[in-house]
């Protein structure tokens, strides 16, 4: 106010949550509310700006308006994936409209983590922390117009797990030209078990989860709460397939009803989950497990591949990926060299991309195609894929076996053509006949993963290499990257 005293004996200043008194009235600080004639808040205990001037108090956090504001937070690590940080907490500020906790390895943190409102002692996850670290966190919360914040607290990551499978990544100095983000996927193997995993932008570990079988599929709910983890189940013998919660306290075996499935499923955006299963004709049937699914819930059998797309010879399905635009699935039939795109409501078939010679199958699009199948694949938008041709001469197969490619095609549903935008083969080349998978990231850049060959490339628009990750001891399943381990995937 006009007459506010100096901070003194009874003024005095908060730290970085603190404010001071001054001639006009106390000022909080980084987060704190301002004092004028109402003087904003100070920590836990702290007194009014205003005519006498005002005192910040030495605790908890700023506030605006002149609604006070405490926090008392609990932090611990979770006991089945100590990279994990689990935070409950309370505030005096009633009827929250919004919160969210700000965490990394410094007090400018880096990371934020989404507060959900309706959870007891609303519960958050600290999600991408490396192992043996310490890190700092500070909670802030809304209500309405006031908002405020906590101070500073720290927890401490556990050990990463003995045995996961180890890199090289190079070069060894990260170019400001990657897209950084988190990597998330698992350890394909034929026999035994093996994690699924994700990285950080440094290559560290930063979560893992072993569920006892291979992870060639490894992919995060559509809200990103929990982590589905599946064995590649080729030839189909027993399919393993578990949804774990994001600190591994929960695993749920979903095995029964995805009986039969193969490679990898996609989360879809109301919780249900798109897969495929081998059918009773010798091709695979799509099928969709209803959201809210338990496990003795049943999946909907939505359409067979061989009734998509046609043709007479054996399928083998090997990814389904969902279009939000048009509310369709794509999914790849690796021994009918084709793309097929049906409706997720009816399976009603809406096209065809490319076709094997003498499978019977017609590919709608004419132009540039490819030849020795196909893996996974990115939709980028509704006329754009991107797909990893494995060029391959296996089985009879009628590419060059000379590297497989990233390849990505524009798509004209009028003139019903195919034109090559952009494709990729790493020098020197790698061929791979099982797997492998693509991701166009949002700057630009472009994820090709060798699975079966242990490497995963990041190269620019002009195909420059970015960086290389081999692992050392184990092959890549399918992946994907994220730009946060909360919330929708940018796959």
């Amino acid at each position: 106010g006009t007459n506010g005293g100096s901070a003194g004996t009874n003024g005095g200043s908060a730290g970085t949550n603190g404010g001071s008194a001054g001639t006009n009235g106390g000022s909080a600080g980084t987060n704190g509310g301002s004092a004028g004639t109402n003087g904003g808040r100070g920590g836990t205990n702290g007194g009014r700006g205003g005519t006498n001037g005002g005192s910040a108090g030495t605790t908890g956090a700023g506030g605006t308006g002149t609604t006070s504001c405490t926090f008392t937070p609990t932090s611990s690590i979770s006991t089945k994936i100590p990279t994990v940080g689990v935070v409950t907490w309370s505030t005096s500020l009633s009827g929250l409209t919004e919160a969210h906790i700000d965490f990394g390895l410094t007090t400018s943190y880096g990371m934020t983590a989404p507060v959900d409102l309706t959870q007891a002692s609303y519960r958050t996850l600290l999600l991408g922390m490396k192992p043996s670290m310490m890190y700092h966190y500070r909670i802030t919360a809304s209500a309405g117009g006031n908002t405020c914040a906590s101070s500073d607290y720290t927890v401490m990551t556990g050990a990463q797990m003995n045995g996961l499978p180890t890199f090289q990544i190079t070069p060894s100095t990260k170019s400001a030209a990657l897209y950084g983000g988190f990597l998330v996927t698992g350890q394909y193997t034929t026999s035994g078990g093996a994690p699924a995993y994700i990285l950080d932008s440094d290559g560290a570990y930063v979560w893992w989860y072993n569920d006892g079988s291979d992870a060639c599929g490894a992919r995060m709910s559509y809200d990103g709460k929990y982590m589905w983890i599946n064995n590649a189940n080729v030839p189909d013998s027993a399919a393993h397939v578990h949804r774990v919660t994001m600190d591994g306290l929960t695993d749920t075996d979903f095995s029964t009803p995805f009986a039969h499935l193969s490679h990898q499923v996609t989360p879809l955006p109301d919780g249900a989950v798109a897969f495929y299963t081998t059918g009773s004709n010798g091709c695979d049937d799509i099928k969709i497990f209803p959201a809210n699914g338990t496990p003795t819930s049943t999946a909907t059998t939505l359409v067979n591949a061989r009734t998509a797309h046609g043709g007479t010879a054996a399928c083998h399905v090997n990814n389904i990926e969902y279009s939000p635009s048009d509310d369709t699935l794509i999914f790849s039939d690796l021994d009918n060299y084709c793309l097929t795109k049906v409706s997720r409501t009816t399976g009603a078939t809406v096209w065809v991309l490319n076709a094997k010679s003498g499978s019977g199958i017609t590919s709608t699009f004419t132009g540039d195609l490819w030849k020795g199948g196909e893996h996974g694949f990115h939709i980028i938008s509704v006329n754009d894929i991107l797909l990893f041709n494995n060029n391959s001469m296996n089985g009879g197969g009628d590419g060059t076996g000379t590297g497989s490619i990233a390849l990505e095609l524009t798509l004209n549903p009028t003139a019903k053509t195919s034109t090559k935008k952009w494709s990729y083969t790493a020098s020197p080349s790698f061929q791979v006949d099982v797997l492998g998978d693509v991701q166009r990231l949002p700057n630009g850049n472009t994820m090709i993963d060798y699975a079966t060959k242990s490497i995963i490339q990041e190269v620019d628009a002009n195909g420059t290499l970015l960086q290389q990750i081999k692992s050392t001891n184990g092959n890549f399943g399918y992946m994907e990257k994220r730009a946060t381990l909360y919330g929708p995937s940018t796959k």
